[in-house]
């Protein structure tokens, strides 16, 4: 008896070990391939986000980047009707934001769709806010096709970092800690 016991724990510690394995190595292809790393915004300045978006029952909400998915999922509480993108190309962030989702699917009426693209080759012309995690060289890469596409009024947030060469509309100062993480949220309209 002990000795099938210990035969089963050992398949348990052999099975944990191949999924932490797993996870570890999407972990660094996430970091190969992206070019932001999956940095999750702090749940603590969600509120400060859902405010400052202003979002409503008819918006269309892009998240560029959108990691885990945890803003789409957090404005979907107060706004179920909008519609919600979230377009992340790396994998282990992809597959926590579809996991979300899918657990999402089974008790809400909101649907959130994750695509597995790159933000750069999709049509965001849709989109009535846009909401940003990402470093300033990307931001500023991205500037000229948001400038393309997005219609009048479109409304971005992004936490952290901002535009070299746009100015922003408004800019919100979060008090946190220096050594804390999204210490500043600007907005862009468009």
């Amino acid at each position: 008896m002990l000795l099938i016991l210990l035969n089963i724990l050992t398949w348990i510690l052999i099975i944990i070990l191949f999924v932490v394995f797993v996870v570890f190595v999407m972990w660094m292809v996430t970091g190969y391939k992206a070019k932001v790393p999956f940095v999750p915004v702090p749940d603590s300045i969600l509120k400060d986000i859902h405010k400052i978006m202003e979002v409503k029952e008819e918006s269309v909400v892009y998240d560029l980047g959108c990691g885990d998915g945890r803003i789409l999922f957090y404005l979907s509480r107060f706004f179920p009707k909008a519609r919600y993108v979230g377009i992340e190309n790396s994998p282990f962030p992809l597959l926590l934001a579809r996991i979300r989702a899918w657990w999402h699917r089974k008790s809400s009426s909101t649907q959130i769709e994750i695509l597995n693209q790159d933000f750069f080759k999709r049509d965001l012309s849709d989109a009535t806010h846009i909401f940003t995690y990402l470093y300033p060289n990307v931001m500023d890469d991205l500037l000229p096709k948001l400038d393309r596409e997005l219609r009048s009024g479109t409304r971005l947030v992004s936490v952290t970092f901002k535009f070299t060469t746009k100015q922003p509309i408004a800019e919100y100062d979060l008090n946190r800690s220096k050594y804390k993480l999204a210490r500043k949220i600007y907005v862009y309209e468009f």
